[in-house]
This record gives structure tokens, C-alpha cells and sequence, in this order.
């Protein structure tokens, strides 16, 4: 009976261990970050409309994915004053709730002309640049120069083009943050030089 649980069990391991052999040799790719849509024209990679359609697909993902805050206050403790704003979200007894302002957005397939693919999985097989979405960035107000996601991760630290893995910019549904959440977590990366 010991013997067949050993091997059972090295058995279940053989693919776990392969998962996490394959996400460290994950490749980097190309992205762009902008403020806005003029931004994006100007840089002169893609026609204004497609500009235009990945900054709204930006912002139609922002109050999905931006984190959320039960008072207007705590945002502001995290992206600055002025910086946050109502979401269309309410609490369950019909308060408000309040995210940051979108800061920029991250084209992720400007450079793969692939278009923004967070509502479509990758195909398997699909070219490059298929898996890194388009979406909305932010800025904390302990690191204005630093362009981040939703979940908190730095991406640029200003616009231009940009390389990435991938499974740094999954969006993820946001989260209701407690006071100091985001913009703490941002001075604790910075004072650690991380």
C-alpha cells in the first residue's frame, strides 16, 4: 500500500513541476503605453481609429478591474487627492464605492496588431503578441512616475513601448482595498528598490 501511494503521488507531481518549469521560461513581449489616444496616433504604429478603439477598450475595462475603495478618502490616501472617482459599483446597501482614474493604458497588441483580447483567450497557437491585453493603467500617489495595472504591478515609467511577460498584466476583477493598500504596497516595492 506505501509503495502505489509513492508513486501516485510522483506521479501528480510530474505535472505540476512541468507547469512551473514552463512559466519561468515565459518570453517577453512587446506593448505600448500611452495617456490617450493621441498619444497613440502620434507614435504613428497604428490608424487613429485603432487608437481610438484600444483606448476605449481601456476604459470599458477600467471599472471592471480598478481596485475599490468605501470611501472617497482612502482612495485618495493611495492615488492623491483629486486622483479617484465614483464607480458605477454601490455597496450591497446602495453606498458608493470609489476607484483611482485611469492614468494611461497599456496597447498590447499595438506592436502585433492583434487587437485587445481580454473578453477572447489566446488561441492555441496563435503569433506573438496575442497574450498581452489591452487595459487600463494607473499611477499611486507615492510613485506618480511609475505607470501600474490594476493588480498593482509596474509596467512603465513613462510611455513609449514596453517589454513584458505576459502573466505580469493578467487582468484580474478588482478587489475593494482597505486604506494604505495600493499606494503602500508601491513605497514598500520603492524602498526595497523593487
Amino acid at each position: 500500500m506505501m509503495k502505489r501511494s509513492k508513486k501516485a503521488a510522483l506521479v501528480l507531481m510530474v505535472p505540476v513541476a512541468t507547469l512551473l518549469l514552463a512559466g519561468c521560461g515565459e518570453e517577453r513581449e512587446q506593448a505600448m503605453v500611452f495617456t490617450d489616444p493621441s498619444e497613440c496616433s502620434a507614435a504613428a504604429l497604428n490608424s487613429a481609429a485603432q487608437c481610438e478603439a484600444d483606448y476605449a477598450a481601456a476604459q470599458a475595462l477600467h471599472p471592471q478591474v480598478a481596485p475599490k475603495y468605501l470611501n472617497k478618502e482612502e482612495c485618495e490616501v493611495d492615488f492623491g487627492a483629486g486622483n479617484c472617482e465614483t464607480a458605477p459599483q454601490q455597496t450591497t446597501s446602495g453606498g458608493s464605492v470609489f476607484m483611482p482614474m485611469m492614468m494611461g493604458y497599456l496597447a498590447g497588441q499595438m506592436l502585433n496588431r492583434g487587437g485587445s483580447n481580454f473578453q477572447q483567450p489566446a488561441a492555441a497557437g496563435a503569433g506573438a503578441g496575442t497574450n498581452v491585453p489591452t487595459q487600463p493603467l494607473y499611477k499611486s500617489r507615492d510613485d506618480r512616475g511609475t505607470f501600474r495595472t490594476a493588480t498593482n504591478a509596474p509596467v512603465a515609467g513613462g510611455i513609449g513601448p514596453i517589454s513584458l511577460k505576459p502573466s505580469q498584466v493578467k487582468p484580474q476583477v478588482g478587489q475593494v482595498v482597505r486604506r494604505g493598500g495600493f499606494g503602500q504596497q508601491a513605497a514598500a516595492r520603492n524602498s526595497f528598490g523593487g
